[in-house]
């Protein structure tokens, strides 16, 4: 659990007054940063994925407690994304994702052995610069911004970036940000797979933790406060996820099972893996 220093710690952090007087500060290194990395080797390597896979479809894997390892085991022949700890449920199945994301600083220095032993290709980790990644083989790192927030729990500012080599928006997920790479890689259809979008606490738009009664996920027993969703900033994120596609011929099919995430087009994952399953993806 969270100790009670922590959570002063976040507090302060968080505090709408205290933000808005760093504000000016933040938004000078953060522009000083985005112009330093777009010079960098990573954004290089970034660039070569341009349009690599235009015209295929892609799986984005949320690790949302309808996921369910039968449902991998189907997409060995798949490119498909995955995050954070995905890696929980690799002792069910011999499916491994073609890419792998990480955007929270904290959890990549925390988990750098484990992601080593499993030897994942592909790994692309938003991490701070002075975060050495060579000590996790295979990794890129990639650079997420956005303009510094005094309320970051009603941000509608995320957007589709042009250009992921120079920087990624913020939707506070990561699947926003593999969303975003499909893209720049020119997959034309996008499926999303155990994206429930169902939480246990988020944060309304306010900052204040509201509790969803009935609902069981992996923060339970974890109460960080910390890893509470900007539920609003979240949802947004998705609905210009949903714009883009619609004015960019690219497809983007929730699969999950369940769950409430419905600003995306539905359709059954056995319906998607069907052989005769008509992508219109353009």
């Amino acid at each position: 659990m969270e100790t009670k220093k922590e959570s002063i710690k976040y507090r302060i952090k968080n505090n709408f007054i205290a933000r808005a007087a760093i504000a000016p500060y933040m938004n000078f290194k953060r522009v000083k940063e985005m112009k330093e990395y777009a010079l960098s080797d990573d954004s290089k390597s970034i660039s070569l994925f341009k349009n690599k896979y235009f015209g295929k479809r892609c799986f984005i894997i949320g690790n949302g407690p309808s996921l369910r390892s039968s449902d991998l085991d189907r997409l060995k022949n798949e490119y498909t994304f995955a995050a954070n700890r995905i890696y929980e449920i690799f002792d069910q199945t011999t499916w491994r994702p073609t890419f792998y994301f990480a955007v929270d600083n904290s959890f990549i220095e925390t988990e750098a052995t484990r992601l080593n032993s499993y030897k994942l290709s592909n790994l692309f980790l938003a991490t701070d610069a002075n975060f050495d990644l060579k000590q996790i083989n295979n990794a890129v790192r990639i650079f997420e911004y956005t303009k510094f927030k005094i309320n970051k729990w009603n941000d509608s500012t995320a957007h589709i970036s042009a250009d992921v080599s120079k920087y990624f928006s913020v939707g506070y997920t990561v699947t926003f940000t593999e969303i975003q790479m499909a893209i720049y890689m020119g997959f034309k259809e996008i499926i999303l797979l155990g994206v429930d979008f169902s939480y246990s606490v988020i944060r309304d738009k306010k900052g204040k933790i509201k509790k969803v009664d009935g609902v069981v996920d992996y923060f339970s027993g974890k109460k960080y406060e910390s890893t509470v969703l900007p539920y609003y900033s979240n949802l947004y994120a998705y609905q210009v996820a949903k714009k883009y596609s619609e004015t960019h011929t690219i497809r983007i099919i929730n699969a999950t099972r369940g769950g409430k995430l419905e600003v995306f087009e539905r359709k059954d994952i056995d319906t998607v893996l069907t052989p005769d399953f008509n992508s219109g993806g353009g």
